[in-house]
């Protein structure tokens, strides 16, 4: 048995849902490595780049488990044992038809959200019961294992999501256990997200006949048009981040966050009406030139990708805990690796390779410089490291070698792959630890992605 399916077996057979009155088939996000039951809170400690609220470590978070659920899939296929499908289908189904606020129709997941095993009912509580929109990239597996749910969830996000239905004014946080919304905080990835999510629901023939079908499409447009409006707003002609003063949004821009706008508006277009679908291309066309033209500062040391910009001048800044620049290892809440965005710069080419291929070039000279900065650098293990930085890191190589077919790309992935390993399993327990810092598991830091990851890496080795 592989490492990685030590991983997913142990996850399986006793890293779930066992306490409360109600067990389920839900993974627990954070695990004593060696019990592999819950881990104590006086045990685990903080972590930085983590903030509090964030952790659910008493429960599960869905958000937080996607790639152990691409892990499970995967290994099904791999291996032909349909039980890790199973599983996963099993977690899946349950969380959406019994995570799901039973007044809102919101999904108990997210930055501020988890579902608590020893309750049986969303952490948090009333006082801090903030659902986010965020993304989740397996709504083929939600329409088949639990349809009613999925369906609700999209309808809930403009009911009790939206602030104003007019103009769009939303916030990313919106009340989970009862009706109320805010303004304001109106951050384009969440956007787009939700324009995915609802282009997505209307396109599907399984939602053919459903009530409100039709609306899909105001909520949509509605929606983009605040994003077109956002833009305007600012004197760079940059998309801010959001309308609200509190937190400066008004005087921010940033670019990650107009990618993933981007990649969800294309992923949409083709559900729209032809006139609209193309209002929102040539939206996402301005963002992917606005992104290749930031000063990017990929050659100097102490430099990076220029991530945060003022909305007035262009220029990088510092907010609060965003970064002008990304790092090459440092990772945490509101900052990020060169890794990082160079993976989104791999999609970005993929996307317009075809409709833009000039565009695409660039993206592409950018994924590898980023990849040939990593081919000789090593993280600096007295600092804080988490498995989700390497597992981009694995994930980029893969990309380079990809796009170039050199060897060294290869190499340079095993190399990460066995410096994670080194870092953070040993013989204690097959799961990985939450940091090179901390002898717990906690999936907000990247556990599964890591493990996903190298997954990947020894099927392309098989190759």
């Amino acid at each position: 048995m592989t490492k990685i399916e030590a991983y997913a077996h142990a996850m399986i057979e006793q890293g779930r849902d066992q306490y409360g009155a109600e067990q389920s088939p839900l993974f627990a996000s954070a695990l004593n490595r060696k019990t592999l039951n819950l881990a104590e809170e006086n045990e685990i400690g903080e972590i930085d780049g983590v903030r509090k609220n964030d952790r659910s470590l008493t429960g599960a978070n869905l958000i937080h488990d996607e790639d152990l659920f691409h892990l499970l899939y995967a290994l099904a296929q791999e291996t032909g044992n349909g039980n890790f499908a199973q599983e996963a289908d099993a977690a899946i189904r349950f969380f959406f038809e019994h995570c799901q606020s039973p007044v809102t129709g919101l999904m108990c997941w997210g930055e501020h959200l988890f579902w608590d095993f020893f309750t049986d009912d969303c952490g948090y509580g009333p006082n801090y019961d903030f659902h986010e929109a965020t993304n989740w990239s397996l709504w083929d597996e939600a329409y088949r294992l639990a349809p009613d749910a999925a369906w609700r969830f999209n309808l809930s996000e403009w009911d009790h999501q939206i602030n104003d239905k007019a103009t769009g004014d939303f916030s990313r946080h919106a009340r989970y256990t009862q009706h109320e919304t805010f303004s304001g905080f109106d951050f384009p990835r969440y956007a787009g997200q939700m324009i995915e999510r609802w282009a997505d629901a209307y396109s599907r023939p399984e939602n053919a006949s459903r009530d409100r079908k039709e609306e899909l499409l105001h909520y949509i447009e509605v929606l983009f048009n605040r994003m077109q409006e956002n833009q305007k707003l600012s004197k760079s002609g940059l998309l801010i981040a959001g309308r609200a003063e509190q937190g400066d949004h008004i005087n921010v821009v940033w670019l990650t966050n107009n990618l993933e706008l981007t990649r969800c508006l294309e992923e949409a277009a083709p559900a729209v009406p032809a006139e609209l679908a193309d209002s929102m291309l040539a939206f996402a066309l301005k963002q992917d030139i606005d992104f290749l033209n930031a000063p990017h500062k990929l050659d100097s040391v102490g430099g990076g990708f220029a991530v945060t910009l003022h909305a007035e001048t262009g220029l990088p800044r510092t907010r609060s805990m965003n970064k002008p620049y990304t790092s090459t290892w440092s990772a945490g809440y509101g900052y990020g690796t060169h890794a990082g965005v160079a993976n989104i710069c791999f999609d970005r080419y993929h996307r317009l390779k075809e409709r833009h291929p000039d565009l695409s070039d660039q993206y592409k000279a950018l994924t590898l410089r980023v990849g040939e900065m990593y081919l000789t650098t090593s993280p600096d293990t007295s600092i804080l490291l988490k498995p989700s930085e390497f597992a981009e890191v694995i994930a980029l190589m893969l990309h380079c070698y990809e796009l170039s077919q050199a060897d060294k790309y290869l190499i340079r992935a095993e190399y990460f792959a066995q410096a994670g390993i080194d870092l953070f399993i040993d013989d204690e327990s097959p799961l990985p630890k939450a940091t090179n810092q901390h002898n717990h598991y906690e999936s907000i830091t990247g556990g599964p992605s890591f493990m996903y990851q190298r997954f990947k890496l020894e099927i392309a080795l098989k190759k």
